[in-house]
């Protein structure tokens, strides 16, 4: 069973052992032809004898139209290999070159990035100083970053190498003295609907907020610097609330985060308790559950836009804009983003395989790109029975030994907000 449970350099004393158990498959694997056709394209091997045992690397030829894939396989059953994932500078705010950050992870040592891709969806623009933050669920090293938004577009992996989907939700609050607050969001933009928004040391110096709208309470008080109650539980029961204590209440906004607290912005809807009773020295806890509880022992996790395939079906939506489609051009692109053809990056999984596939687009001559139904499609044909759909566009990457493989639209690697990686377990003496 493929296993993530690991994580630290010195937990891997018998890695040098599996390695040489190993090697009878990595033969075998070395007999594969490199080219192989197969119905809907042609695959292309990509580095058969340098990588891992239970990783296929290949570049997927798709004739049905003009479009240029690469795909990674990873098998669940290889201990040696696990997925991760990557925040862009180790904090929301700012971007990163998915090569920057893969090479940023292989500094620890512990292990070695043999593939990246680009991750989920969030503000690539300025945005009034919010440049970086992301939409959707992002959990690194056991750490609740960033919450469930698209809700039934996210995956995880648990400590044990069980596979998590979507549906996930949230639900968190926090009491300071007598009172309860609803806590609708981390380390976002002012999203509709979160009238109370934690900020905590992940985000960045500063909440980025303006006076307007709201209040910011400061919090202070963690023991340790980034351990606060926004680590998810490491079993089925939700971590006990964490105790802080108020240090101050602020009309100015853009408050700075304390490295051993948290910030709360509360906006000026809420009307009971009023912000101002909350004096210095007043005790606060925040408590969080994440639903189903299984997500309470994800050790990785990341959120996309839009899940592609659910048991081995096609998201209906996808399926009544294809069949609802007028003319059909291959190539072509629209302002309808799902029916438009676009470099696109996507996650699938079966009971044995882990599907990273980015494909091309934007460049007639060589790959124009695919529909989400198509993509959809090709993950199906490749095997997943489980998919979702990731950030697209010049922000699809594919990084492979140390360098990146594919054609980004843009012409260049993009900075983008956080990437997933397949690791290697290394050595240690």
């Amino acid at each position: 069973m493929f296993s993530s449970q690991n994580a630290y350099p010195n937990a891997y004393p018998n890695a040098l052992r599996h390695t040489k158990n190993l090697i009878g498959c990595l033969l075998c694997f070395l007999l594969l032809p490199a080219v192989f056709v197969q119905a809907g394209g042609k695959k292309t091997a990509l580095f058969p004898a340098e990588l891992s045992p239970g990783l296929r690397l290949y570049r997927y030829d798709w004739d049905a139209e003009t479009c240029v894939l690469y795909v990674a396989e990873m098998s669940r059953h290889q201990p040696l290999l696990h997925f991760e994932v990557s925040l862009a500078n180790s904090q929301i705010l700012g971007k990163e070159t998915v090569r920057a950050m893969a090479k940023r992870r292989m500094r620890r040592g512990d292990r070695r990035v043999l593939v990246a891709v680009n991750g989920g969806f969030g503000v690539l623009g300025d945005m009034r100083g919010y440049g970086g933050v992301l939409e959707n669920l992002h959990i690194q090293d056991g750490e609740l970053m960033t919450q469930p938004t698209d809700a039934d577009a996210c995956f995880g992996v648990t400590d044990s190498g069980e596979f998590l989907s979507g549906p996930v939700e949230m639900r968190a609050s926090v009491m300071i003295g007598t009172h309860t607050l609803p806590l609708g969001c981390i380390n976002q933009r002012r999203l509709d609907g979160c009238e109370v928004t934690l900020y905590t040391p992940r985000m960045g110096a500063s909440t980025r907020t303006n006076r307007r709208r709201g209040q910011e309470v400061i919090l202070t008080g963690a023991a340790q610097s980034l351990t606060g109650p926004w680590h998810v539980a490491r079993g089925p029961v939700p971590r006990e609330p964490y105790p802080y204590r108020v240090s101050g209440v602020t009309r100015d906004g853009d408050s700075a985060i304390p490295r051993d607290g948290a910030v709360l912005w509360v906006s000026s809807r809420v009307q009971t308790p009023p912000v101002s009773e909350f004096g210095a020295g007043v005790a606060c806890t925040m408590t969080f559950t994440l639903s189903p509880p299984v997500w309470h022992q994800a050790r990785h996790a990341i959120g996309g836009r839009l899940r592609l395939l659910k048991s081995g079906q096609i998201h209906p939506t996808l399926v009544e804009m294809h069949r609802a489609e007028k003319e059909h051009r291959p190539g072509r692109r629209t302002s309808v983003l799902n029916l438009s053809h676009e470099p696109r990056t996507a996650l699938g999984y079966n009971a044995d395989t882990l599907f990273l596939v980015v494909a091309d687009g934007r460049q007639p001559r060589y790959s124009t790109g695919l529909t989400l139904h198509e993509l959809a499609g090709i993950l199906l044909e490749l095997g997943a029975t489980e998919a979702i759909n990731l950030d697209g566009g010049s922000s699809s990457t594919f990084f492979v030994n140390d360098d990146v493989v594919n054609k980004p639209s843009g012409r260049r690697e993009r900075e983008v907000l956080n990437a997933v990686f397949i690791t290697m377990d290394v050595e240690h003496r």
